[in-house]
């Protein structure tokens, strides 16, 4: 769901999109797209109950960057992304990591997006299957404010991630379990969608909370245009402190071109 009405919408595109995407790994375009023109939830829904925080003292014992990795795909196997996220929230410095791979996994890109110095700069680092950086671009706040503006209108820190779950959009439908046994708290977001063809669709989005970290673990996306319910996509999703490293927000190693616009700064 996070990536779905961002990108299968054809009426998100271009400079949006790539903030979409940006910001998909915060767990943020689950509400993003149900605010949009296109997904309406319904009026009758319950307010789930909210998840139990983690000790902070436990978080800060990981380390004091905040990190999120959301592995993302269609069922059909048309779109699959795998998505990471760095977030500092002392210095508010934020990097997002976007790999796109076809039906049979070949990596069809892999870029990296910052946001550095007080949100006044943004760069855009394209990475070869290695991950190394083969070309990068810069663009000043002062010169195009507009891609910085999704994230100036969102917390980016952990706590909006669980705050996402509050909503009163979202129905308690009981519970799941892990792999491994552990029960999670599963909540449904049912709303209506226009699909590309114009078609209304009926959506429910399913997410598992993990109960003790007020987490989402796993998402799954069901679209009924037919008369049935059916999987569309599904989500894993990890967040975790991980320890500071000079290297997460280092943009060396290739010469980052200026800029002026946000339309050269996606443009390929």
């Amino acid at each position: 769901m996070k990536l779905l009405e961002a990108v299968k919408s054809k009426r998100i595109a271009g400079t949006l999109l790539a903030s979409a995407l940006v910001i998909g790994s915060l767990g943020t375009i689950t509400a993003f797209a149900a605010s949009g023109g296109d997904a309406i939830p319904k009026n009758t829904v319950m307010t789930a109950s909210a998840p139990a925080d983690a000790p902070a003292a436990a978080d800060a014992a990981q380390g004091t960057i905040q990190y999120g990795k959301t592995v993302y795909s269609t069922t059909n196997g048309s779109q699959n992304f795998t998505m990471e996220h760095w977030y500092d929230p002392q210095t508010k410095d934020y990097r997002s990591d976007v790999q796109e791979y076809s039906a049979d996994h070949r990596l069809l890109s892999y870029r990296s997006t910052y946001f550095l110095n007080g949100r006044s700069e943004l760069v855009v680092i394209q990475r070869n299957q290695n991950g190394d950086p083969v070309s990068g671009k810069l663009l000043k706040r002062a010169d195009d404010a507009k891609p910085f503006e999704p994230l100036d209108q969102k917390s980016l820190d952990f706590s909006a991630v669980k705050q996402t779950y509050q909503a009163s959009y979202w129905t308690s439908v009981g519970t799941g379990q892990t792999e491994d046994g552990k029960t999670l708290n599963k909540l449904m977001n049912s709303y209506q969608s226009t699909l590309d063809d114009g078609t209304q669709a009926n959506m429910q989005y399913i997410v598992y909370l993990d109960p003790q970290s007020g987490f989402p673990v796993k998402d799954e996306l069901y679209e009924d245009s037919t008369g049935t319910y059916k999987l569309f996509s599904s989500e894993t999703e990890d967040y975790r402190y991980v320890p500071a490293d000079d290297s997460v927000f280092n943009t060396g190693g290739v010469t980052l071109a200026p800029v002026k616009t946000s339309d050269e700064m996606y443009a390929k």
